[in-house]
């Protein structure tokens, strides 16, 4: 989660890993949840099948995603994703700190909280410092919560409310409900690209080298492994980019390579 959070440049809020699914309260500056959410949950099976010895689909279908309604308060979302395993009867709120299965422990855990921003949520949603204190305070404001609306319907019921609200005011509009990001697929993808270019460009400048030099120098050498490794943390693009922008020859043995951490 933290991986891809870093290469998507997502802005994670919170979450919470259920027993068979979770839920993830974000923001993709660059619009790339279907590519990030790709890089999710194929890893987790790649990793889960090779540590079980295992094939085939570990997930049973597609994700969801769901877009908060302009309406609707991001304080809400917040604490229902929180709130998640209190409400399913997995614990109680005071023990929501404990574990590592909630964004509630990333909260009280600043130092551990890697790319997740918790302590962002609480000062902008909330309005509670990132403080001891204010986790303090965000933890019986979270029993308040919980004792109002204790199976969500209330949340669900709002949620959906505004939801329908504002697809009524963009079925008004030229585009209709594919106007909500105003963005155009085109427009989306290109996002993603030149942060892939400009993240490639830099990391060369870094390097010391120039494109004239890769394109003259063809094969595996140490410099082209650690740059991609570099592009793999940092961005979401492919091995084939990378290879085919970096001169290295055959995907697959670069990728060999650069897995077993062998020498060129």
């Amino acid at each position: 989660m933290h991986e891809v959070t870093l290469r998507a440049g997502w802005h994670l809020y919170t979450y919470a890993l259920m027993p068979n699914h979770f839920h993830l309260m974000l923001r993709t500056p660059r619009a790339n949840l279907a590519r990030g959410m790709h890089l999710l949950l194929s890893g987790f099976c790649l990793r889960f099948n090779g540590i079980r010895d295992e094939r085939g689909h570990v997930f049973q279908g597609r994700y969801n995603a769901k877009r908060m309604p302009a309406g609707m308060s991001a304080a809400r979302l917040f604490d229902y994703i929180n709130l998640n395993h209190v409400r399913k009867g997995l614990c109680k709120v005071d023990d929501l700190a404990l574990s590592e299965m909630n964004g509630v422990w990333a909260l009280c855990e600043p130092a551990r909280r890697g790319e997740l921003r918790p302590g962002e949520a609480l000062e902008r949603f909330i309005g509670y410092p990132d403080t001891p204190e204010g986790w303090a305070n965000y933890n019986l404001h979270l029993k308040q919560v919980s004792l109002e609306d204790p199976t969500a319907e209330i949340f669900e019921a709002d949620w959906t409310h505004e939801e329908m609200m504002e697809f009524k005011v963009l079925d008004k509009l030229p585009g209709g409900r594919a106007a909500q990001s105003g963005l155009k697929v085109a427009e989306v993808a290109a996002l993603e690209e030149r942060h892939i270019e400009g993240t490639y460009v830099r990391l060369l400048q870094e390097a010391g080298r120039t494109q004239q030099q890769v394109d003259r120098e063809h094969g595996i050498v140490l410099w082209k492994m650690e740059l991609a490794k570099q592009m793999l943390r940092l961005t979401t693009v492919s091995m084939p980019w990378i290879v085919r922008r970096l001169n290295a020859g055959s995907v697959g043995h670069f990728t060999r390579s650069l897995r077993s951490g062998a020498r060129p």
